[in-house]
């Protein structure tokens, strides 16, 4: 007894596999040669679901053909009980339809979306770039009001890029993506139907680099001739706000040295980071700080001994020319001529420069008070108080009963009231009385704590290293 094996194969998969017994080669000749004809062209996968009917009507039809012809009625009888040997029998084995992967001409479902980057040219506005890519307005509106709650997209700079990847079929933003601030990006991606935005920081390569230099002008002009950002003289004079007043202290043959930050993107420099330590030494007295952040995330600049160089105070509220006058209990007013103290100090700056409150208070009265003009009142504690006379006009939101931070911009440097000139008359009063601000001992903020002090040790040991590991110092 002979048994045939019978596939259906496309690649060297089976789809489909038969047994037969007793099958003619005449027939079996037959069955292929109809095979090959009916899967001739590449089998597509709709074929697939045809292929099992037509080889069972194959193999009937086979059947059919190899068997025997009916024998009369009388012999059928004698042979009711004998197996016909000679008709072919037929056993199937179900093999799995092979997946699309393994169809060789099956082809890959279209792809529908579409990105593009976009960088931002002068005179661009969100809106008629969107619409250039297609997209519609409600989706641009759908944008812009989810992002608004982290950044808004009406502020576009020139130079800003925007990644934007969008549905063809109906113009639906799938994703879009864009730097905010130069330290975290904006993302709205479509979740569900729902388009959803979020702020995500940049991951950069950090690497550390020293600068340092010696002054014989100003810490601005030295700082910028050895490649410092303005930005970053700023940051440096922050820092020391409460120990240095760049506007007096600094005097010829001072020094200072810079730790700070460098950040690259895929192998391109991006931006300078923060200042992780700095010595400034003034008339010969050395003055250090390091970044620190404690068990807590709070972050701050701290001596080496663990001191914060933060205090209650500034130094001084705005960045200054000179002192026209100072704290006097007898003065010949400029205006009046007649002597009267002068219980403050008048800052010289050029008219619009911008005025911060020196601490964290409460503004008691923001408004218009006779010679002072333009004026602004703020209890900072049960203890001390400030005042800031002569303003050109009022910081954004500055008004009686508003809560304000130290170094927040509360005015900006007029001449408002009784004045000779631009300037802005500052005063400082402990319980009610007024005290010199330039003498004044401010106290200091929280120190590191005694859990972080281990912590703290060895970060000013590596950053102290690190200052000294590069010396590029300079005479400018």
């Amino acid at each position: 007894m002979l048994w045939y094996n019978l596939s259906l194969e496309k690649g060297g998969t089976i789809l489909k596999e038969y047994r037969v017994r007793n099958l003619p080669i005449s027939n079996l000749k037959w069955v292929s040669g109809r095979l090959r004809l009916l899967f001739k062209k590449p089998i597509r996968k709709e074929s697939l679901l045809l292929a099992g009917p037509i080889l069972y009507f194959l193999v009937f039809v086979l059947i059919l053909q190899g068997r025997p012809s009916p024998l009369p009625r009388e012999h059928s009888s004698a042979l009711e009980n004998q197996q016909d040997s000679s008709a072919p029998i037929v056993e199937e084995t179900v093999v799995e339809e092979a997946s699309d992967s393994t169809i060789e001409d099956a082809e890959p479902p279209p792809s529908y979306e579409n990105s593009v980057e976009i960088t931002i040219e002068k005179g661009d506005n969100l809106f008629d770039i969107l619409r250039r890519n297609g997209l519609s307005p409600s989706q641009i509106h759908e944008l812009v009001a989810v992002s608004k709650p982290i950044h808004n997209l009406g502020r576009l700079r020139r130079g800003q890029t925007l990644m934007l990847t969008f549905d063809t079929r109906d113009a639906r933003i799938l994703r879009f993506e864009t730097d905010i601030d130069g330290e975290n990006r904006l993302i709205a991606q479509l979740d569900g139907e729902e388009l959803r935005a979020r702020k995500e920081a940049i991951e950069f390569d950090i690497y550390h680099e020293v600068v340092s230099g010696t002054i014989n002008d100003s810490l601005f002009l030295a700082a910028d001739r050895v490649g410092l950002a303005p930005p970053m003289i700023l940051d440096l004079a922050e820092i020391f706000a409460w120990d240095i007043d760049f506007s007096v202290d600094i005097w010829a043959e001072d020094t200072f040295r810079i730790l700070f930050e460098k950040k690259y993107l895929n192998g391109n420099f991006a931006s300078n980071g923060r200042i992780l330590a700095a010595e400034i030494v003034s008339r010969g007295h050395p003055f250090a700080a390091y970044y620190f952040q404690d068990s807590d995330g709070r972050t701050d600049y701290y001596d080496a001994e663990g001191h914060s160089l933060r205090k209650a105070f500034l130094k001084s509220p705005l960045n200054y020319k000179y002192i026209s006058s100072r704290f006097s209990r007898s003065r010949l007013h400029p205006i009046l001529k007649i002597y009267r103290p002068h219980l403050g100090v008048d800052y010289a700056a050029p008219t619009g420069t911008p005025i911060r409150t020196v601490g964290d208070g409460t503004i008691v009265y923001a408004g218009w008070k006779n010679g002072y003009g333009r004026y602004v009142k703020i209890r900072h504690n049960q203890t001390y108080s400030t005042t800031y006379g002569h303003l050109q006009r009022f910081g954004k939101g500055i008004k009686s009963g508003k809560r304000v931070t130290q170094g927040q911009v509360i005015g900006y440097v007029g001449s408002s009231g009784l004045a000779t000139g631009p300037h802005l008359d500052f005063r400082m009063a402990k319980n009610g009385k007024f005290i010199n601000p330039l003498t004044t001992n401010i106290p200091d903020a929280d120190p590191v704590r005694d859990e972080d002090l281990p912590a703290f040790s060895k970060i000013v040991a590596e950053f102290a290293r690190e200052l000294g590991q590069r010396d590029l110092d300079t005479t400018i």
